[in-house]
């Protein structure tokens, strides 16, 4: 029932984010990018947990770059070839020279880079893709329940980071899946730790 309902709305909610303008989709982005930047929390995080992009999602580029400059860690997931590991993070210091593409087609961080330590992966701040996120902080991801098996490991904050067509009335979720403490669009900053 529960996978059968998630199933539904990952399919509505995928053609949704597909269907965006490239033009608004740019906006949006720069939009998100900026708002993620300015957020008091991500301004005093040393290591940020964040993603590339598969095209369709927030494109956190332009973020990634401007930490950067001012030397914050950033950590990036990549597939793991140890077995029963999956997903790990990974420490890149330049964007354009640290990525290789990925299992899936994505580009991941290099496998000649070391995973991060469980400490570094405990005091992350996380900014986490989806497909769907409600006011509750429910989030649906794409269904490999990568960023909940990451997210469990730590102790650091989490971002949803939406377009604002992502906005369900309610996600369904079980026991498995994380919540978020934040969501980022190009409209709100919801707050969901007060």
């Amino acid at each position: 029932m529960l996978r059968e309902a998630k199933k539904d709305m990952r399919k509505r909610f995928f053609a949704k984010r597909a269907t965006l303008d490239a033009e608004y989709r740019k906006t949006a982005d720069a939009a998100i990018c900026a708002a993620t930047g300015a957020l008091s929390i991500t301004k005093s995080a040393e290591c940020i947990a964040a993603y590339v992009s598969d095209g369709t999602e927030v494109d956190l580029t332009a973020f990634m770059l401007e930490c950067e400059k001012i030397d914050k860690r950033i950590f990036l997931p990549r597939y793991s070839t140890s077995p029963g590991v999956g997903y790990e993070m990974v420490e890149i210091d330049d964007l354009s020279q640290d990525l290789v593409p990925g299992k899936y087609g994505l580009m991941e961080p290099s496998q000649k880079l070391p995973a991060a330590s469980a400490e570094q992966i405990n005091d992350m701040l996380w900014l986490v893709p989806g497909v769907a996120f409600d006011k509750t902080g429910a989030r649906l991801g794409r269904g490999k329940g990568i960023y909940d098996r990451l997210l469990k490991k730590s102790n650091g904050l989490s971002i949803g980071i939406f377009y604002e067509c992502q906005r369900a009335d309610k996600v369904p979720s079980g026991e498995h899946d994380q919540k978020l403490d934040m969501i980022v669009t190009e409209k709100v900053i919801i707050n969901l730790k007060n």
